[in-house]
């Protein structure tokens, strides 16, 4: 199988990673515990930033909008990002409508490591192993079989670094709430 050429243009109606390679590991380089990323080759790393980058845009509800409004059977903006309208991180200023922020950059290198390490977009095993039993006083809960709860589709360690008013990931709740007694 001939690996696929990544392109991370922002914008760009052939775009399929918001990260590049080297930015990418540029990354890893100051991470601790990414042995899986390199000791990977180069292809399993593109492929890896690639389906990282689709399933973002497939899990999240971005905010605001994207910039370019041509359709994308023109050549228009294939990907969700770059987007108009979005504070950076730290509520400084707006994010460029040609860049992608270096935050998504991270985000997608991290999800990407991660896909490598294991296949997260399978069944998830907490749902067809089920609650095996639960008791109320003083609280336990099991489960099928012992290690067979798998982790989320999108990593915490992902959606933790993409902040809250950039989007948000289908399915998942984030922030506080209140504790109210019974």
């Amino acid at each position: 199988m001939a690996t696929p050429t990544l392109v991370a243009t922002p914008g760009a109606g052939n775009a399929n990673s918001y990260c590049t390679l080297a930015e990418a590991n540029s990354y890893f380089d100051s991470r601790l515990h990414s042995e899986a990323w390199t000791g990977s080759d180069d292809a399993t790393k593109t492929i890896a930033l690639i389906e990282a980058t689709r399933l973002l845009d497939r899990l999240y509800t971005w905010a605001s909008w994207t910039t370019q409004r041509v359709p994308r059977s023109q050549g228009g903006q294939i990907l969700q990002w770059p987007r108009t309208g979005v504070l950076d991180e730290r509520y400084r200023d707006f994010i460029g409508n040609d860049e992608i922020p270096l935050g998504l950059k991270n985000a997608t290198a991290e999800f990407a490591m991660q896909l490598i390490t294991e296949d997260r977009t399978l069944d998830l095993d907490i749902e067809t192993k089920g609650i095996q039993s639960l008791t109320a006083g003083p609280v336990s809960i099991s489960f099928g079989q012992v290690g067979s709860i798998r982790a989320k589709v999108v990593p915490d360690a992902v959606v933790n670094m993409i902040p809250d008013w950039w989007g948000w990931v289908h399915g998942r709740v984030r922030g506080t709430r209140d504790l109210v007694r019974a």
